[in-house]
């Protein structure tokens, strides 16, 4: 894998684990499963959990309706008169109110005072779990979780909240193997599949990834995302082809954003396919606007440095069209240097004169630039204006050394062999380097040959 593959990599696959599985609690209230099995938790407590006394049954009858109908008023009713011997089964209720309402800290405080009461309370930690899962303490929530399982409350959801907290502390094998189960006996969540497609990506086991987003991509063939993120799995192994051809498919829907278009042209581009990688970026342009600069400038940096000049003329000339009169002068120059970089590679001399002097015009330290006019009017002849140039670029100090290589290069072509050799011993100096410690020793052995 090339290093520019390697780049996209590193960068499909973060986003692919930030992307794959978002918090599972956050939608629970719109499962109805849950909320049916939340709701009748407020009933009869079962023979294994807190005895609840003829006079606090009497209690809970009082308060029943504002419990179904406005938890609000049922805290205000219920919270005065939980005792410190109050049944834990009043917490728990309590602690149920305050969870539903959508206050965590206060339904985190009332579950852990119904354990403390009865301590194998195993909906109390069934649900303390979610809360602390939904409050982001995945490492204690995977404790509590653990303990309800163990007094007997197993069900997919406790599997795939293990498998979530395991996930967010990176440990992808208990997370593997509690999503795999919740799975099992929910077989309809997608979030313990999207959890489980996320532990197979990170533990790079990309072709596992790739037939579970079979799978979904067969059920939900209209999911954008799931063709992206069975992308990335195919990039991670090493078949970017088979994710360009994801990523058509996504484009074919209208859903690609500019960045996935982006990614789609640097595929082409890095399978030698500059054309398609035009139309890619060509693409991403539409959707980019006047602040997404970065990425259509990237774009003709990639399409002129890999040599497709025409490509790169095409994307330079529409982004200045797309950009107009409101082009920053940063990106302005950006595209100036690719300019010049195209027409010194077409031996346009002309026109690369022309934009590296408004290049340096522009930007007095722009050292590339410098170098560069410095080098076409050595192989102009003109050495005067050519060493004038690679003077100027010696005194930047991120250039120097190329400034005197470059003059030193310029002395050689002109057989003044003595004058470069103190430029390549500066430069040796400056940085060690065996293939210019043996130009120097070439240079050395014409320089006393022509004495």
């Amino acid at each position: 894998m090339n290093k520019l593959l390697q780049l996209l990599l590193g960068l499909t696959v973060s986003l692919s684990t930030l992307s794959a599985q978002s918090d599972p609690t956050k939608n629970m209230w719109n499962d109805p499963a849950f909320v049916n099995s939340f709701t009748g938790s407020y009933g009869i407590l079962s023979e294994y959990e807190p005895p609840i006394s003829n006079d606090e049954k009497l209690v809970l009858r009082a308060v029943m309706d504002a419990i179904k109908s406005n938890p609000r008023a049922a805290i205000q009713q219920l919270e005065p008169q939980i005792k410190a011997k109050t049944s834990a089964a009043f917490d728990f209720i309590l602690a149920n109110l305050y969870f539903q309402e959508g206050d965590l800290r206060n339904a985190e405080k009332n579950y852990n005072k119904a354990i403390r009461k009865f301590p194998n309370f195993r909906r109390a930690y069934k649900n303390l779990g979610l809360v602390q899962v939904q409050a982001g303490k995945y490492k204690v929530a995977v404790k509590t979780i653990s303990k309800s399982m163990e007094l007997g409350d197993v069900d997919g959801r406790s599997y795939g909240l293990l498998g979530y907290g395991y996930l967010t502390q990176e440990l992808y094998y208990p997370a593997e193997t509690a999503y795999r189960q919740a799975i099992l006996m929910n077989p309809e969540t997608l979030d313990w599949k999207l959890g489980l497609a996320r532990c197979l990506m990170e533990t790079q086991r990309y072709e596992d990834a790739i037939a579970l987003f079979d799978t979904l991509i067969k059920t939900q063939p209209n999911r954008p995302d799931f063709w992206l993120l069975q992308g990335n799995a195919y990039i991670g192994n090493d078949n970017p082809m088979a994710a360009a051809r994801n990523i058509e498919i996504v484009r074919r829907m209208g859903k690609a954003q500019l960045a996935t278009l982006t990614l789609l042209g640097d595929i082409y581009i890095n399978n030698d396919a500059p054309a398609l990688a035009l139309d890619a970026y060509l693409a991403a342009l539409q959707l980019a606007g006047n602040k997404d600069t970065h990425s259509l400038i990237r774009a003709a940096k990639i399409l002129t440095r890999s040599g497709n000049y025409d490509e790169g003329k095409v994307m330079i000339a529409q982004t200045r069209q797309q950009l107009g009169t409101q082009i920053k002068d940063a990106d302005d120059l950006a595209l100036l240097i690719l300019e010049a970089r195209i027409a010194r590679a077409e031996d346009d001399n002309e026109t690369a004169i022309t934009a590296l002097d408004q290049i340096i015009k522009r930007d007095a330290l722009n050292g590339e630039a410098i170098i560069d006019l410095g080098r076409i009017y050595a192989a102009q002849g003109e050495l005067a204006k050519a060493i004038n140039r690679f003077e100027q670029a010696e005194k930047i100090a991120e250039f120097e050394r190329k400034a005197l290589i470059a003059h030193a290069q310029a002395l050689v072509a002109n057989t003044d062999y003595q004058a470069a050799l103190p430029l390549l011993r500066r430069a040796l100096y400056m940085e060690p380097d065996e293939n210019i410690e043996d130009y120097l020793k070439r240079v050395e052995r014409a320089a006393r040959n022509k004495a």
